[in-house]
């Protein structure tokens, strides 16, 4: 099974940021903007697309071999430009920043908040271009920490849809001198919630809606450790694994329902258990009242 994804695809890239709380560890989740061109209204991990200016920008901490080998031998410019992509996003949907100065630190709270007074002044619109946001960061003598990224999974949007992504997952902890906070830009809601009751909200029809990419790494997370050093030490342990297109499956007995790979009903079931061996349980998302829900 090839694992070069179509030509088609926008390379982006999505952070699950986390903090240790006290029922364990947490993430961040966002609520898209109803206007947004993709997954609208939907709760996800901040994240988006990569710039053409992160191909080139000033990092710190792995260079882009050192990113090509974290993600299975990608590219070594595209590779980096994705963890780039995903320290920027990040920054850009929640506030957090990861970047060092020259000796070393991560800004705090308010020299965050400095920054972002700078970038807002750059906005056009809601937009802001990736140049001028780097740009910005050189001159506050930041550069952005790409080690402390842990990728962790590879996702493909399913070929029924109209955009289509290649989408690294990224994990990293919450600075200690930072607070996460909504953007008003691109979001409409945020918070802190453990796996668990996110799941649990998504199930029971709250207001947490959740794709089934989200769905997925939640379920993962519940079970990889009491704090999130232990599961980000887990994460990087395991690696960012296969790439994974979920495929609609619409008519009975299997629909309607999205279904990832390991499950029966998928096209390209059979070339991957022949590559990753038979896997301990099948995982697909069935339509329960009106929105997908994770089962085994």
């Amino acid at each position: 099974m090839t694992q070069a994804p179509p030509s088609d695809l926008i390379a982006s890239a999505t952070v699950v940021l986390l903090r240790d709380g006290l029922d364990g560890p947490e993430v961040f989740l966002v609520r898209r903007h109803a206007e947004s061109g993709f997954m609208a209204n939907a709760t996800v991990f901040p994240g988006g697309k990569v710039d053409q200016a992160d191909d080139g920008a000033a990092a710190d901490g792995l260079d882009a071999a050192a990113c090509a080998a974290r993600l299975g031998g990608l590219e070594p410019r595209a590779a980096r430009a994705l963890h780039i992509a995903a320290v920027r996003e990040l920054h850009e949907e929640s506030h957090i920043l990861l970047a060092r100065d020259r000796a070393g630190r991560l800004p705090n709270e308010a020299e965050v908040a400095e920054i972002d007074a700078r970038l807002e002044a750059l906005r056009d619109g809601h937009r802001l271009a990736g140049a001028d946001y780097h740009r910005v960061l050189a001159e506050a003598q930041l550069t952005p920490a790409l080690d402390l990224l842990v990728p962790f999974a590879h996702w493909v949007t399913p070929s029924a849809q109209q955009r289509r992504f290649d989408t690294w997952f990224f994990a990293a902890a919450l600075p200690p001198q930072q607070r996460a906070a909504l953007d008003i830009h691109e979001t409409t809601a945020a918070g802190w919630s453990t796996p668990r009751a996110a799941l649990q909200e998504h199930a029971a029809g709250g207001e947490i809606h959740l794709p089934p990419p989200t769905q997925h790494t939640l379920h993962r997370f519940a079970g990889l450790g009491t704090s999130s050093r232990q599961v980000l030490g887990a994460l990087a342990l395991a690696g960012p694994g296969p790439r994974i297109q979920p495929h609609h499956v619409k008519e009975p007995p299997d629909g309607p329902a999205i279904v990832l790979p390991d499950d029966p009903a998928h096209p390209e079931h059979e070339a991957w258990i022949a590559q990753y061996a038979k896997p301990a349980r099948r995982h697909r998302f069935a339509l329960v009242a009106g929105r997908f829900v994770y089962q085994d």
